[in-house]
């Protein structure tokens, strides 16, 4: 089994994930894992479908198995810091949004990340700039974005959890609370 078995699984966890169904996606993901153990997609969304249960450990470990089949896949690094973070371990989410960022430079999720992280703990001017270079590149990646799928038109879409407008809103009120 492969990842051509996979996708149908991906998909319907995808959209139960976007329909806040966790419990179902997780499923759906464990799915994916199973006809294609060596997906890096589906375990990092199988990650996302346990955080989002409050199953940080469960999370990590999936994000973990993610990066070592393949190390350079940023969405998982960008994913792990989330999971990081939400567990308190700062240091760790701040080395994994650096990571994502390191090795996708265009990823605007994790600049967005990123720019929370360092709100978050009062590097502002870097928040600033992480927060800038997120909305930049989401505009960008939403005008590249094909008319009805949202999928972009130069390759596979990048899993995140903020909308173009959703980062320019958390630009505006972050610089409304620097300034």
């Amino acid at each position: 089994m492969g990842e051509a078995e996979a996708r149908p699984h991906l998909e319907t966890g995808e959209r139960r994930l976007e329909a806040g169904e966790y419990a179902d996606a997780e499923r759906s993901f464990r799915e994916a894992v199973a006809a294609a153990p060596d997906s890096v997609v589906a375990h990092s969304k199988l990650g996302v479908a346990l955080a989002q249960q409050g199953q940080l450990d469960a999370a990590i470990s999936e994000f973990s198995k993610a990066l070592s089949i393949h190390p350079g896949y940023a969405p998982a690094y960008s994913n792990l810091g989330n999971a990081y973070r939400q567990k308190g371990m700062l240091d760790e989410a701040m080395a994994a949004y650096e990571r994502a960022v390191a090795i996708d430079p265009d990823y605007w999720v994790a600049h967005q990340n990123l720019g929370a992280l360092y709100k978050q703990t009062g590097r502002l001017s870097e928040a600033v700039e992480h927060f800038k270079k997120a909305t930049r590149l989401s505009a960008k990646a939403t005008r590249r974005s094909g008319p009805r799928t949202g999928k972009s038109v130069a390759g596979p879409r990048r899993g995140g959890c903020l909308s173009a407008l959703v980062a320019a809103l958390a630009l505006v009120l972050l610089l409304g609370f620097c300034f």
